[in-house]
């Protein structure tokens, strides 16, 4: 087939031809949208889940939701150094500029935005912002965030729009900030203005969401999204090709599905390489077999050998602990006994991963897992790549 051609996308973030199984979720979104253009308030959305299972991708098609309902929205990747504060104070800025608002309502604005502590306004007459939070304490933090915020939300509410803000990576989030913009997305939700927020996380997302604030639970909801059931993994597969004319023999859509299983990043991956190997249609199971060594060592270049080489040997070998016990989740105490260690004697390795984001704590205390589906199965392989070959006889 025409590589130039090829409808498979296994890039990070990109919109695959066909969402599929993505439905619920972006009818919840649109639900939200449209009762905050009616002025009714909704629950903000955490989206969680693995990494390549779509949540990037998920972002996204929000945002051209909220954008085609005339929504103001700003997209960001956190990083451990982001300071979300920050952005959210850029982003209200901008937000304010375009809504291209009367002098009279930037001149009550600025009035109400004078008196904050940490974000400053600067400039004669627009509203241009500036952020210092190193000397405050939390709770002055939040009460301007809040301010902000509000004022965001009644400027949008006069020109009939709204604002949303789509942040990927938010376990990054350092935990004063988080526990500020949740009190401030709380006080934007009491006050009924149309300023929202779609995140996407790892896993643990709810856990430190309630722990951060003990009403957060009642103001997100947290969809989950993981590998893709049959119906929707066969869709994911199928359609690309047959919007170019392609057909897919039943047998080898079996063994597609089968060695994918439902992993969305594996299905774009495979399909990507069968396409480029197939001369003609339908694809059939000696094509899937043909493709199937490439687009393994293509998963294991893109998503996991990049993570081992952010590992230390000390994390390498946490981590091939945890894939010699099987599946997970693991037990911590579990894989410090598979090292010969204590659990306290290796907690700071543990502590070092979570950070990296390399693993991640589960909903049940005390146990980890991969952030990213079937690196144990890649652990596995690497390991035995790596294993000391025995000497030669002379």
């Amino acid at each position: 087939m025409d590589p130039i051609a090829n409808p498979y996308t296994p890039n990070a973030g990109s919109r695959p031809p066909e969402l599929a199984g993505r439905a619920a979720e972006l009818e919840q979104f649109r639900v939200l949208i449209g009762r905050l253009k009616r002025g009714t308030t909704d629950q903000s959305m955490i989206i969680r889940g693995l990494r390549g299972v779509g949540k990037t991708v998920l972002l996204n098609a929000f945002e051209d939701q909220a954008e085609a309902e005339g929504f103001l929205s700003f997209y960001h990747e956190l990083t451990p150094n982001s300071s979300l504060v920050a952005e959210i104070t850029r982003d209200a800025q901008t937000a304010l500029a375009r809504l291209k608002l009367s002098a009279r309502a930037t001149g009550v604005i600025r009035e109400a935005l004078g008196h904050l502590g940490t974000i400053k306004v600067t400039g004669p007459a627009s509203i241009e912002l500036a952020v210092d939070i190193r000397k405050a304490d939390e709770g002055m933090i939040a009460r301007d965030l809040s301010e902000l915020v509000l004022q965001l939300g009644a400027a949008a509410a006069s020109k009939k729009s709204g604002v949303v803000f789509l942040l990927d990576e938010v376990q990054f989030v350092s935990e004063i900030e988080y526990r500020s913009v949740i009190s401030a997305l709380h006080r934007a939700t009491q006050r009924n203005v149309p300023v929202t927020l779609a995140a996407a996380g790892l896993p643990q997302i709810p856990r430190l969401t309630g722990e951060a604030r003990s009403y957060a639970e009642r103001l997100f909801t947290f969809p989950v999204i993981a590998n893709l059931r049959a119906d929707d993994a066969r869709a994911a597969l199928v359609e690309p090709a047959r919007h170019k004319g392609v057909e897919y023999a039943e047998d080898a859509i079996e063994l597609a599905l089968s060695w994918t299983g439902g992993y969305p990043f594996y299905i774009q991956q495979l399909g990507k390489h069968v396409w480029n190997l197939a001369d003609r249609s339908p694809i059939a199971t000696t094509n899937i077999e043909a493709a199937m060594p490439a687009a393994q060592a293509a998963l294991d270049t893109s998503i996991y050998e990049l993570r081992v080489q952010r590992a230390t040997d000390q994390e390498r070998r946490y981590m091939r602990a945890m894939a010699e016990l099987g599946e997970g989740p693991y037990k911590s105490g579990a894989v410090a006994a598979a090292l010969g260690r204590t659990t306290a004697a290796v907690s700071m390795i543990r502590q070092r991963l979570l950070d990296k984001g390399l693993v991640y704590a589960t909903e049940d205390y005390g146990y980890v897992d991969f952030t990213v589906p079937r690196f144990g199965e890649f652990m596995v392989r690497y390991m035995h790549d790596r294993a000391p070959r025995p000497a030669r006889r002379q």
